[in-house]
């Protein structure tokens, strides 16, 4: 159990640093200029970057923070967790409430990803940035992963449910 703390406990640090990191690396999108990237933008749209101020770079940024706000959100529920383990909470409610949580949150982030890229073209339209267009995918990745470990933690629920009931048979 000592083992299961320690290594948690390190890999809260770890967790920690991305949510730190996130809204870094949004930052540094936005201070470099990296639109497309920033903003997941098809390789055939063109930005005009002197267009984006005021207003405009506010809204370019609120739309490019949609998917790393959702990947934050999943950050901090593993940081949960974690926080779990290390204290010892390994098979208890709590802990399937947990990892519920993180594979809703990696279902949020394709649908975050979707969102981003649906609204990104007229958001840009909207305030004279780019050409119009609309952009639609299909991410699934992370979605059907979230599903996964949303079924395992019913199955964790159960197995936790049955334990309590053995345990009060005599």
């Amino acid at each position: 159990m000592e083992r299961l703390s320690e290594t948690s406990r390190r890999l809260q640090m770890v967790v920690l640093a991305l949510v730190a990191l996130t809204p870094v690396a949004v930052g540094l999108n936005v201070v470099l200029g990296t639109w497309a990237d920033f903003l997941d933008m098809p390789a055939d749209i063109a930005i005009d970057g002197t267009r984006i101020a005021g207003a405009g770079l506010v809204a370019a940024i609120a739309v490019g923070s949609i998917k790393p706000a959702a990947y934050m959100v999943a950050f901090w529920h593993l940081y949960r967790l974690l926080g779990l383990y290390r204290d010892g909470i390994v098979f208890a409610a709590a802990n399937v409430t947990a990892i519920r949580r993180i594979g809703w949150a990696l279902v949020a982030i394709d649908i975050a990803a979707m969102v981003q890229k649906v609204l990104t073209g007229p958001v840009l339209t909207a305030f004279q940035i780019t050409e119009g267009h609309i952009s639609l995918t299909l991410e699934v990745a992370f979605l059907t992963v979230g599903l996964f470990i949303v079924l395992v933690a019913r199955v964790m629920d159960l197995g936790r449910e049955l334990k309590e009931q053995d345990s009060l048979v005599i």
